[in-house]
């Protein structure tokens, strides 16, 4: 098998393998999907998040939105709410119990960012250049096949800082 070949079989692995970690906290995540987690994810992140902009950060349906948020609401993560200027709308946000999901959440992924931040350490400068390009490449592929820009996601790090001066306050 050649080296292209071994690249391709094991990025299949990574990606099989991804769908079934649990981000190490299996006994806190043991009752909602990755999905579901992200999803929170992005409403703890949104300003004002409806159905719509998490679809777009997503790149998910509408109606696949509105089933999760369906789902959260149920499982008591997730409010909706109206703004008294604006019947037509509908917005959620997080409850207590969301936001310890997503405090959660995002620790595991500082926790996984700094793990992979050791692996690359043991790469050379012009081997991560070749990584990053791989990376971007296939991104743009995907992005391409789904038709839709590359969004803007927010920095762990900079999340991260700000959660831990929120629970200082």
């Amino acid at each position: 098998m050649d080296q292209r070949a071994r690249i391709i079989d094991a990025l299949i692995r990574i990606r099989e393998r991804a769908d079934t970690f649990r981000h190490g906290r299996e006994e806190l995540f043991a009752d909602i999907t990755l999905t579901e987690i992200h999803c929170i994810d992005w409403i703890g992140t949104i300003d004002h998040a409806n159905v719509t902009k998490i679809s777009n950060e997503m790149g998910m349906t509408r109606g696949a939105i509105s089933k999760i948020g369906r789902k959260l609401l149920g499982k008591g993560l997730i409010e909706s709410y109206q703004e008294p200027t604006n019947n037509k709308e509908i917005y959620f946000r997080l409850t207590d119990k969301g936001w310890q999901f997503y405090a959660e959440h995002r620790k595991c992924h500082v926790r996984a960012r700094q793990e992979k931040m050791d692996l690359l350490t043991t790469y050379s400068d012009d081997e991560q250049a070749i990584i990053l390009r791989f990376l971007n490449d296939i991104n743009c592929q995907i992005d391409a096949a789904l038709g839709c820009d590359r969004p803007e996601v927010p920095s762990i790090e900079s999340t991260a800082s700000t959660d831990s001066a929120e629970s200082d306050a």
